[in-house]
């Protein structure tokens, strides 16, 4: 079984940090400028732009998620926000997806052992530690 933790950090942090990039390029920032402010190569941001990375995951069908990842992009783009909490911005969005159950289906289709109908894992262990307002700014 893939446990919660490596589907976090092989799959669903990579899917957020994607969709991070395509907010940033598409709200004027250059593929240096971004790679600057997360900390990554130019060539990783361009593999998130080509879909080579962060790809299993489609995290714009989730309009809070894809809300909660737009703001963040601005806060970055306008300097509000420093390079710690801009990862600490990611796992909080990680942790909120994870405890309403979104990612779900798509650990089942990564680790076939997983049942979603019957694990509730994520909603039992990091529901207990947020709640509602993890989002809120």
């Amino acid at each position: 079984m893939i446990s919660i933790f490596e589907f976090g950090y092989r799959y669903l942090i990579p899917s957020i940090k994607r969709r991070l990039v395509e907010k940033l390029i598409d709200i004027g920032l250059t593929q240096k400028e971004v790679a600057r402010k997360l900390g990554l190569s130019v060539s990783a941001v361009s593999r998130y732009l080509s879909m080579k990375r962060g790809a299993t995951i489609d995290l714009a069908s989730y309009s809070d998620l894809d809300e909660a990842i737009s703001k963040l992009a601005i806060d970055i783009r306008d300097n509000r926000i420093d390079f710690h909490d801009i990862h600490l911005w990611i796992y909080r969005i990680a942790f909120y997806a994870l405890s309403r159950r979104y990612m779900c289906r798509w650990h089942a289709k990564i680790d076939l052992n997983i049942n979603p109908d019957l694990c509730f894992i994520c909603p039992k262990l990091i529901g207990s530690l947020t709640d509602s307002s993890l989002l809120a700014r």
